[in-house]
């Protein structure tokens, strides 16, 4: 999610729709003089990245670049390690660069053709996975990972914009406030996880039957737990939050509402940065209101 914040927070961005129309040729070219029978075309979705759909000798492939700049890249390169490191060679299958006109070049992993859940998984589902991944990555100490302190200060300015805009009432803003500073106050003590960042529906899929988990661009140092109350503020696992928002994580109540609280900030301040706030059928101030009131 930080990664989206930065993006839409800059004025110096870069023409997405054009970059990638610039990547497809330039992927099949590179692919075709590798000798390999290879038809490309862009896939949906990928934020902020390039991604597409390839039959390369008749199996049916994922391919996922990346936007020009060397945070975008190491970002990729990132989510590749934390890919291997949890499934060896079955989700990454190749890393490999494609070289531009310009003489730059992208680094684009090839993954097999996964296929979407076709219902929303269980809470005590989606606990355990989170879980599972942090456990099988606890040992690895990668560099350049984000870490809480980030969030935390991304929620100040998050705050500070909703106020100002009178997005949010002064009462929701207050309570806010208190439970971010519990955060704050409270970290050190709190179990350190390495989180997805971006623990959602769509970035849990299927391969031959068996749940990955992909995505990992947003990887950070955080809270053990904090995937877990990421993936109950999409609006599909909204019907959940009355009964399984408490008791998943081992984080104290207080600690839980704080963190499900900080996510629905800043995926509200995300959404006002990129404008989508305006088709949204649910209030910020609203959907921060319905954490607040939740029942232990």
């Amino acid at each position: 999610m930080l990664s989206k914040i930065a993006f839409f927070e800059t004025d110096d961005r870069p023409d997405i729709a054009a970059d990638r129309a610039r990547l497809l040729p330039a992927l099949r070219r590179h692919l075709q003089s590798l000798g390999r029978d290879a038809t490309v075309a862009p896939a949906p979705g990928g934020t902020l990245g390039a991604c597409y759909d390839a039959d390369i000798s008749g199996e049916k492939r994922f391919l996922k670049t990346h936007l020009p700049g060397a945070r975008a890249r190491a970002n990729l390169a990132k989510e590749a390690d934390i890919l291997e490191q949890l499934y060896g060679n079955t989700v990454v299958l190749e890393r490999f660069e494609i070289p531009l006109a310009n003489g730059a070049a992208r680094l684009c992993l090839m993954m097999p053709a996964l296929v979407p859940q076709a219902a929303p998984m269980p809470p005590a589902d989606a606990a355990a996975m989170a879980s599972a991944c942090s456990e099988r990555l606890k040992d690895w100490q990668p560099d350049g990972l984000a870490s809480f302190d980030h969030y935390l200060a991304s929620a100040a300015g998050a705050l500070e914009t909703l106020s100002s805009r009178g997005l949010l009432d002064r009462a929701g803003a207050t309570e806010v406030r208190r439970l971010i500073a519990l955060l704050g106050d409270g970290l050190a003590d709190l179990p350190e996880a390495l989180c997805h960042g971006d623990f959602g529906p769509k970035n849990i899929m299927l391969q031959g039957g068996v749940r990955r988990v992909i995505d990992w661009e947003d990887a950070f140092r955080g809270i053990a737990g904090y995937d877990y109350l990421y993936w109950l503020t999409f609006m599909e696992n909204r019907p959940f939050l009355q009964e399984a928002a408490f008791g998943r994580t081992g984080l104290s109540p207080d600690v839980e509402r704080a963190i499900l609280v900080l996510v629905v900030l800043l995926k509200s301040y995300l959404a006002v940065l990129s404008g989508e706030h305006l088709q949204h059928a649910m209030s910020a101030e609203d959907r921060i209101a319905e954490i607040l009131d939740l029942p232990v």
